[in-house]
């Protein structure tokens, strides 16, 4: 199930929250980047309903950056609001989520969020990677909204799978 991105990037600060984590603005993107691209790996279909962007510092789902732009450097510790139009009422943005998928959340922010935003930036920057093809694109060549798919995110996410068997069983050898 695709997820509303302020939706889902609050529920990871609140994941973060329970396991006595913080994340900054940056780390959140990316943070919720490894969850969409692991959920793509894994089951062919999107964590969340918005197409990621390359930005300067890696990928970057535009509205959470609207949502979290004033939190600069520091740690989150607001939520998003999304505003509905028919209501005139501003309110944090949330879903239901399955129980599988607060596992599987909860299983990325204890594997991602203890890692500081630099590290994860630079762990999505790696040459010939969803970011990096986008971003430094041969001839310079402009995606619409520097977006990137999730055909591309889910590529490079099986090929860390097979990358990832491919040494264990050599370890095991």
């Amino acid at each position: 199930m695709a997820y509303e991105a302020r939706a889902l990037t609050n529920r990871l600060l609140d994941l973060a929250d329970m396991q006595g984590l913080s994340l900054t603005h940056m780390a959140l993107h990316k943070v919720a980047y490894f969850a969409h691209g692991w959920r793509l790996a894994e089951r062919a279909e999107p964590l969340v309903s918005e197409l990621f962007e390359a930005w300067e510092h890696g990928p970057v789902l535009s509205s959470v950056y609207g949502a979290f732009k004033g939190s600069g450097r520091a740690p989150v510790t607001t939520r998003a609001e999304r505003f509905d139009p028919v209501t005139q009422i501003k309110a944090v943005a949330a879903a239901e989520f399955l129980a599988e998928d607060v596992k599987f959340l909860g299983d990325i922010v204890r594997a991602y969020g203890r890692l500081d935003a630099l590290a994860l930036s630079d762990m999505t920057h790696k040459a010939g990677g969803p970011w990096d093809r986008v971003w430094n694109a041969r001839g310079k060549k402009i995606t619409l909204g520097m977006r990137i798919s999730n055909e591309t995110i889910r590529a490079d996410f099986l090929g860390q799978l097979v990358e990832d068997a491919s040494n264990s069983s050599n370890m095991a050898s």
